[in-house]
């Protein structure tokens, strides 16, 4: 049985990579995968989920009326007992995010680690059954603006083969 697969190409399809990015994060919310593996070589406290209907309450009560950001989405993940693992690219742009990375860090500890690599160039989101991958920084231009192009793929050998390169490359530098 074949396993679906989907390509989506920016800016043209940037509502739709909006919309991929808060479904799967809906999805990890509802069944959280136990390790989420974000890597970016650019990412932005972009805003991830539009709450500004209040659509997602019975998920989070506390969230207001507004776009949810990363930053706290991840801490929501983080609550439900996600381990999350990032690796980002020493960079600039980046240090604004990884303040934010800080504060969940003083109440979440180990649970969140992250390394920030010089030249990491990589971009991807990995789940337990999923694995988006390709030329895209979560960034607003990266979804929005440049031309972009991303494939998502359910595949379990995909997916285990990534988890392994994951786990085998960057878990034993994070901090």
């Amino acid at each position: 049985m074949p396993y679906p697969s989907r390509d989506l190409h920016g800016p043209t399809q940037s509502r739709a990579v909006r919309d991929l990015f808060q479904s799967l994060f809906v999805a990890e919310l509802i069944h959280p995968s136990p390790k989420l593996w974000l890597f970016f070589a650019w990412i932005s406290d972009i805003e991830i989920i539009d709450n500004s209907a209040r659509e997602f309450t019975a998920l989070e009560p506390d969230w207001p009326a507004a776009p949810i950001h990363l930053s706290q989405l991840l801490g929501s993940l983080l609550a439900r007992g996600v381990q999350i693992r990032l690796i980002i690219r020493e960079d600039g742009h980046n240090d604004y995010f990884i303040a934010r990375l800080l504060t969940l860090k003083v109440r979440y500890g180990d649970q969140i680690k992250w390394i920030v690599a010089k030249g990491f160039h990589a971009k991807g989101l990995l789940g337990a059954d999923y694995f988006l991958s390709g030329s895209m920084n979560l960034t607003l231009n990266g979804i929005s603006i440049n031309g972009e192009h991303i494939v998502l793929r359910t595949d379990p050998a995909a997916v285990a083969e990534q988890t392994i390169e994951l786990e085998s490359r960057w878990e034993g530098q994070m901090t």
